[in-house]
């Protein structure tokens, strides 16, 4: 029984499953508590019977997605303390505060 047991489990390795795969596999195919099992390498032996396949691996991620508030937002490349983002008409590369006509904005807006 135990060669058995052990050719059913190097299918799963074989398969590409981990020790990890198996072991919980075999714990989440246990009955519940108080259900005595008469015969465990049999329990065992149908647990591994069949090897399912590998699930797909995660899909690689890309760029992180903007939310969508900054959808289509860029940065003034006028003189600001921190960042400022707004959302261009056309081509603009200004704000409009930086880009209004008048004295130039405070260093500190």
């Amino acid at each position: 029984m135990r060669d058995e047991l052990a050719l059913l489990v190097a299918r799963w390795l074989a398969a590409g499953h981990t020790s990890a795969d198996v072991h919980e596999h075999l714990r989440l195919g246990l009955p519940g508590a108080g259900t005595p099992v008469h015969r465990p390498g049999g329990l065992v032996r149908y647990l591994l019977k069949d090897v399912p396949p590998l699930a797909p691996p995660p899909a690689p991620h890309g760029p992180p997605r903007l939310s969508a508030r900054l959808e289509g937002a860029v940065e003034c490349s006028g003189r600001h303390v921190q960042p400022m983002l707004f959302r261009p008409v056309a081509d603009e590369t200004l704000c409009p505060d930086c880009a209004a006509p008048g004295p130039v904005p405070p260093q500190g807006s």
